[in-house]
């Protein structure tokens, strides 16, 4: 016993392709998913590096502002300190000079005493005593 087939249907389905559309189909969707995997790993890329940088730059907010307040006190203090000019008046004779300090912050000017000018000072001093002259330095 034996069943006989029609002598095309053997030949239709062996010729047939097993996915619609054939090896061209089946090459477009791995080039597809290939495009998808390779987005997919972009994107991951993406969020991870934002999310160090994130990370990165909240530890400098962090950290820096440590390490960077101390210096900018130290700046701060040391510009208090020096908030005081001294104003320094020669008298006639050239060899006694007159201070006087200025406060920047309160705009005071506080009288010192007269003492004796200092050498360099005095050099310049005898130089110009002969006279007044205008614009003359």
């Amino acid at each position: 016993m034996r069943v006989v087939q029609p002598a095309g249907t053997k030949a239709a389905v062996l010729s047939a392709p097993a996915h619609p559309g054939g090896r061209r189909a089946i090459a477009r969707r791995s080039s597809r998913t290939r495009r998808l995997e390779q987005q997919t790993k972009t994107t991951r890329v993406a969020v991870v590096l934002s999310l160090f940088l994130v990370l990165l730059a909240m530890a400098l907010l962090i950290g820096g502002r440590a390490v960077i307040d101390p210096l900018l006190r130290t700046a701060a203090e040391q510009r208090e300190t020096h908030r005081i000019g001294d104003i320094i008046f020669t008298m006639r004779d050239g060899t006694l000079c007159r201070h006087l300090a200025f406060d920047n912050k309160t705009a005071e000017l506080t009288e010192g005493a007269v003492a004796p000018c200092p050498p360099e000072q005095q050099k310049e001093n005898k130089a110009g005593i002969m006279g007044f002259a205008w614009g003359a330095h």
